[in-house]
């Protein structure tokens, strides 16, 4: 069991992590990536810092003009595939629980009347 809530939400910061684990990404690319606000997305980085399933930097040198420095998030290398088995065993149970599709049933045709 990871040390946070792996919340649908957790879950999409951390696939979107997963898809290039060596890769850094800033926060508003993992907020394009996920869809999700950035008001939802730092506070889950910020957990995932916690409980060291990510590390971050920030940005240094020479940035472009007229934006804030940007601070980059990547899993850490031990995260990875504990990462990959949450994730794994979160689609197992979702499967798990789903029930067969079953038709609708719908009246007799001859039974409806104006």
């Amino acid at each position: 069991m990871p040390p946070f809530r792996a919340t649908l939400q957790t879950r999409l910061v951390l696939e979107t992590l997963l898809a290039d684990p060596p890769a850094e990404l800033y926060g508003l690319q993992i907020v394009d990536a996920t869809g999700l606000p950035p008001g939802t997305i730092y506070p889950i980085l910020a957990r995932l810092e916690s409980a060291e399933w990510v590390t971050s930097r920030w940005e240094d040198g020479e940035h472009a003009e007229g934006r804030p420095r940007r601070r980059y998030y990547r899993l850490t290398p031990d995260s990875v595939e504990p990462a990959r088995a949450l994730l794994a065993a979160s689609a197992q149970r979702r499967q798990a629980h789903r029930r067969p599709a079953v038709p609708f049933p719908h009246p007799p045709l001859g039974g409806l009347t104006r």
